[in-house]
């Protein structure tokens, strides 16, 4: 393949990927901004991107947001994982169980990746959605998956958290106190996340394994009110239902 056609893709990979974050619409002058690339290259980019039908415009607002073929790949892709089609009984197992919305989550890159959901039929519920992203240090999930990371990748993540901005008053700012996070998850064999991603939710989650590493997590969201006074049988159910799940994969802590 040409260089050329290389940077072509790359670039067209660098727009989509902007989509990721949570600001899900965009407009060309905000791109070229953020991706500090030509405007004429953007322009194309997009143009492409959207004949294609990965993205759509706005007709009034000459923004973009993701299309509807972004979204048959993204469902495709979620479809034929086999750690979702794994995880799902059990998830809805846990859900009967608990009565809270129960989430599982990978990780990708610093952050974690929503893969699947169970909603739960009370009121106050989470408001995460399959398909979207968070930081890994202010959930449940991505403190389990950052407690089994190297050494030298938790340090990285580390020395970046002070630039990071948090998402409630009570999300994880300083280091040391992420480190000792991370060091008691992996001791206890659980993760707490109270009200670090979104006011007033506490979110318990566990860890499923593979062979050699950890594939995911599985959680427990609900509100505090209730989380608080259940927190013990939250925390057993969660673990259990993350270890049937290893089992169910083959894995091993």
């Amino acid at each position: 393949m040409a260089k050329e056609q290389i940077t072509s893709i790359s670039r067209a990979l660098d727009i989509l990927e902007c989509f990721m974050d949570a600001n899900t619409e965009w407009t060309l002058k905000n791109l070229v901004l953020q991706l500090d690339m030509p405007t004429t290259t953007v322009h194309r980019q997009l143009s492409t991107l959207t004949e294609r039908g990965y993205l759509v415009q706005d007709p009034i607002r000459k923004s973009y947001q993701v299309g509807p073929r972004l979204l048959l790949l993204s469902s495709t892709i979620l479809s034929h994982s086999d750690l979702r089609t794994v995880a799902r009984p059990e998830m809805e197992k846990l859900s009967a169980t608990v009565k809270e919305t129960i989430n599982l989550s990978v990780m990708m890159g610093r952050e974690i990746f929503y893969l699947d959901k169970v909603e739960t039929f009370r009121s106050v519920v989470c408001n995460t959605k399959v398909g979207t992203r968070a930081p890994a240090h202010a959930t449940s999930g991505g403190k389990i998956m950052l407690a089994y990371q190297s050494e030298e990748f938790v340090e990285a993540y580390c020395r970046d958290l002070p630039q990071m901005p948090p998402l409630t008053e009570r999300t994880i700012t300083s280091p040391d106190r992420l480190r000792a996070e991370l060091a008691r998850t992996r001791q206890q064999g659980y993760a707490i996340d109270d009200g670090e991603i979104e006011p007033g939710l506490i979110c318990v989650g566990a860890p499923i394994f593979g062979l050699d590493r950890v594939l995911g997590t599985v959680s427990i969201a609900g509100p505090t009110f209730r989380m608080k006074a259940e927190l013990e049988t939250m925390t057993r159910e969660v673990m259990t239902a993350a270890a049937n799940i290893t089992r169910l994969l083959g894995g091993r802590p």
